[in-house]
């Protein structure tokens, strides 16, 4: 921090996803967008710690919710699309279970019906 109260900016290392370092622009957050949160909040979850604590503190749990959000809402999407289809094909989870592995077998056993017509794993020709 400067003399006067402003945030220096630095840079920091980060690894990116496809496993490399750069380095990128400090962040400069001042104090006021979370003063009055922490305020607010001091009693019931902020106690006695400082300010750079507290800001960590939102950012780490900001980042789990919008985690927990993501899962959930994928999680939802798929639970809705099955439900849909089982809606459809108005089948129970078990049925459809039942009829998938029904399904599978028969394909398995055609496949493998096939390649023993077939010898050497030839291919007829298209004419």
């Amino acid at each position: 921090m400067s003399s006067n109260g402003q945030v220096v900016a630095g840079l920091s290392a980060v690894a990116t996803n496809a496993g490399t370092i750069v380095e990128v622009p400090d962040l400069k957050v001042p104090t006021n967008r979370i003063y009055n949160f922490v305020t607010t909040y001091r009693k019931d979850y902020f106690e006695d710690h400082s300010l750079d604590w507290c800001l960590d503190e939102i950012i780490t749990r900001g980042i789990a919710e919008i985690t927990r959000q993501v899962k959930t809402a994928r999680k939802v999407a798929v639970d809705k699309a099955s439900g849909s289809l089982l809606k459809e094909f108005n089948l129970s989870p078990a049925d459809a279970k039942k009829l998938l592995l029904d399904m599978l077998a028969k394909q398995r056993a055609e496949a493998e019906a096939a390649a023993k017509a077939k010898p050497n794993g030839t291919t007829a020709k298209a004419s």
